[in-house]
């Protein structure tokens, strides 16, 4: 959460009916805490939207033939998982 330390008040102008939710949930004293919280959620939900919307289309059919379809998908992770759980077995028995 945003630290108290370094604050600034900045006005804001909302509609009544979500002033009206926000009275209603939000214990008196602690408005601008949850505005703060809300805010760092809402953000950090807008920056990851911009970064799928920056990165789509880089995955393409063409680049990655193997994982056209769910089927070759769900191979493709079993193969993963598979390589993942002998590499443990051989750090197991390493170390034995």
């Amino acid at each position: 959460m945003a630290s108290r330390a370094k604050t600034e008040k900045v006005s804001v102008t909302l509609p009544r009916d979500l002033t009206a939710q926000i009275r209603s949930t939000v214990p008196q004293g602690q408005v601008s805490a949850f505005f703060a919280e809300a805010l760092e959620h809402y953000l950090a939900y807008r920056k990851q939207k911009m970064a799928l919307e920056k990165g789509f289309g880089a995955w393409t059919d063409a680049h990655h033939p193997g994982l056209m379809t769910a089927e070759d998908t769900s191979a493709y992770v079993v193969s993963l998982r598979a390589a993942g759980s002998e590499r443990l077995d051989r750090l197991a028995t390493r170390d034995e």
